[in-house]
């Protein structure tokens, strides 16, 4: 979860469903260029679906999950095959509104901003349930993945690390994850970055601990991913990360 300043955010796409709060006022967005712009309380996106943002706004809580998060896929439910932004009113988070400014502005500790987060979560998908089991093979390529975000894997030693062909691999991940492997593996990058980020590190030393070549490659791949670029973030005097599972330390 980040909550801070609402940044406007160019034409973009991701594998996280987001789900985006404004802490008072509304968020304008949309689909594509060619839509037409709309104003939310609060709003789902789903995991690929492009959009943008162009107005700032002055505190917002966003969330990313996982898609195969219960709460994401409670959230998402049938929309998931159209692809389109949904709105919700932000009358499910009234009551923890007070915390999340709290949270932003006097800096909660860690395990108690965490707590919050998995509160929110609870508000706005309060029927989640886990009843999804993932198939053991590509668990393990996941893990795998995740433990060693900066290292470059290649299809065919992830398949033979599970005794599968390369090409059967990629069918059975792509069917549950929802994005090829190498996609997925550099938004296991991105997430690492941006717990760096958020640790305090440049955006050289982010990029360098999450195995992009340099800055500038960090920057376009969040760029084309988040909406902005990292630099934006670390410009803003109040902003800040919570993280319900930071990825694997090394």
């Amino acid at each position: 979860m980040y909550l801070g300043r609402g940044i406007p955010a160019a034409v973009h796409a991701h594998h996280a469903v987001q789900v985006c709060i404004p802490l008072r006022g509304s968020i304008r967005l949309r689909g594509s260029a060619r839509m037409a712009w709309r104003e939310y309380e609060a709003a789902v996106i789903p995991s690929g679906q492009s959009h943008e943002s162009d107005v700032a706004v002055d505190s917002l809580a966003t969330i990313w999950l996982e898609p195969a998060a219960p709460e994401a896929r409670t959230l998402v439910g049938a929309a998931a095959s159209g692809r389109a932004i949904i709105g919700f009113e932000r009358a499910r988070v009234a009551a923890l509104l007070a915390d999340l400014r709290s949270c932003l502005t006097e800096g909660w500790a860690p395990v108690r901003a965490r707590e919050l987060l998995e509160r929110v979560l609870r508000a706005v998908a309060p029927a989640a349930t886990r009843t999804v089991r993932a198939d053991r093979r590509v668990a393990h390529v996941r893990r795998t993945i995740d433990a060693q975000s900066d290292r470059r894997h290649s299809v065919a030693e992830l398949a033979a690390g599970v005794a599968l062909s390369p090409s059967r691999l990629q069918h059975l991940f792509s069917a549950e994850v929802g994005i090829p492997i190498r996609r997925y593996a550099l938004w296991c990058r991105l997430r690492w970055a941006t717990w760096e980020l958020a640790r305090g590190s440049s955006v050289t030393r982010a990029a360098h601990a999450a195995g992009f070549a340099d800055a500038a490659h960090l920057s376009r791949t969040f760029r084309r991913t988040i909406g902005f670029t990292p630099s934006a973030l670390l410009h803003l005097k109040v902003s800040r990360f919570v993280q319900a599972s930071k990825p694997v330390m090394r």
